[in-house]
């Protein structure tokens, strides 16, 4: 197959030394807050972020972890802010039964941080405390971009504007669902407006039209992307590509990798897709040079199960199953097309950075916005439906998606209106 060559990603860079900066020193942005919610699809969306603003190594990352467990799975459309109330009143209540029973058990720890791998190194998000330190290091570090991803991060990053609004500038990634006037800049993709759209309207009862956000059209400081954000650019790709040589280069070509998501509310499937996928790779094995599935963390037992059955043993295929190193990055670079399941607007948005073939299974499964995310990159010319009967070796390209680069200089012009600068 051809390789397809990326474009360079936009320079970030003023190219203006930090002491002739307009204003002093005082209004260059030199750091970042990331303030994430534990899921690897939205703090990757905002580390992207920052790394395209070129403050990679100059970030914070903080935390907003929702308790889980027992009656938080219960309610968890509740804010997160209920939730670490009633942990508390909850938490409290068991140590003091435990205390009148004279118990010489250990004390309660909370569910909030269970099951999450290295959670204990990354801080807790605390307005207070962000908003102290972008205070009082102005004067000497300059303004703090805040970065937040997520439902979870709404009511943190929103304050952090409201008690510090001179000195930080605050990026909400993904539609808050109301008052947009909270945030310096909003980035959500196109398909989150899709409820506004005729089309959505007739799927609606009156009734209930009301309560379907967002209401609105997007205000001068939304920026609307095609899909997700991320951190994959020809930079990345060329260093995964060096970094994972030994793994792939000796593998026969084409390579297939199949990222595998898992069902989400408006993309719903279980066995049944998985034995379509299977039998559908089984048809363009012919094609293959070799094939390598990745499933999810979070793909489902019974998806997984038919995976291993039908594919396990042919020799032309590899699956990956959790076990490290994560060959992800080593995929995209070396990958000669993409198969992926159309529940995961991140997975596909990051195979379309990379400008090669991307073919989608499971489109049929699923509705609303992610439906309509499906047919805009299908507009574009971007990804096809992967029937069966495809000849893998075949290459076509299309302009990578470059929804990170485009978003950083939006903040960057958003950034300059205020007087302030990125560091070159």
């Amino acid at each position: 197959m051809r390789p397809i060559l990326l474009p360079d990603p936009p320079s970030l860079s003023t190219g203006v030394p930090e002491i002739f900066e307009q204003g002093g020193p005082q209004n260059v942005v030199r750091r970042a807050v990331v303030i994430g919610n534990g899921f690897p699809g939205s703090e990757n969306q905002s580390i992207g972020l920052a790394r395209a603003l070129g403050l990679a190594e100059n970030h914070l990352l903080y935390r907003v972890t929702r308790p889980k467990g027992g009656i938080h799975e219960w309610l968890h459309w509740l804010p997160v802010g209920f939730h670490k109330y009633l942990d508390f009143i909850l938490r409290h209540l068991y140590l003091y039964s435990r205390l009148m029973l004279r118990s010489k058990q250990t004390k309660y720890i909370s569910s909030e941080n269970s099951g999450n791998v290295g959670l204990s190194s990354i801080l807790e998000a605390d307005v207070n405390k962000i908003v102290t330190m972008a205070r009082e290091t102005y004067e000497k570090d300059g303004p703090l971009v805040v970065i937040a991803c997520g439902r979870d991060t709404v009511s943190i990053a929103s304050s952090i504007r409201r008690l510090a609004s001179e000195n930080v500038f605050v990026v909400q990634i993904q539609h808050p669902r109301s008052h947009l006037n909270r945030f310096d800049m909003v980035i959500t993709p196109r398909h989150d407006y899709y409820p506004l759209t005729p089309e959505a309207q007739e799927q609606v009862p009156r009734f209930m039209r009301s309560w379907i956000t967002p209401r609105e059209p997007p205000q001068g400081h939304v920026v609307l992307t095609t899909g997700a954000l991320h951190g994959i650019d020809y930079a990345t790709l060329r260093k995964s590509a060096s970094a994972w040589h030994d793994e792939f280069a000796a593998l026969p070509k084409p390579l297939v990798v199949v990222n595998i998501g898992w069902p989400r509310r408006n993309c719903r499937y279980g066995a049944d897709l998985a034995k379509q996928l299977t039998d559908a790779l089984l048809s363009v094995l012919g094609s293959c040079g070799s094939v390598r599935i990745a499933l999810s963390y979070k793909t489902p037992e019974k998806v997984s199960r038919v995976i291993f059955k039908e594919l396990g043993d042919n020799p032309k295929v590899y699956i990956w199953s959790g076990q490290e190193p994560n060959p992800y990055m080593g995929h995209l670079a070396w990958g000669d097309a993409f198969v992926v399941t159309a529940d995961s607007v991140s997975l596909i948005s990051e195979a379309c950075s990379t400008g090669k073939p991307v073919y989608v299974i499971g489109g049929d499964h699923c509705k609303w916005k992610i439906a309509d995310f499906h047919k805009s990159l299908r507009e574009r010319g971007v990804v096809r439906p992967f029937t069966g009967f495809e000849d893998m070796s075949e290459s076509w390209s299309y302009p990578p998606l470059s929804d990170t680069a485009e978003a950083a200089m939006r903040v960057r012009s958003a950034l300059a209106a205020r007087g302030w600068s990125l560091r070159s």
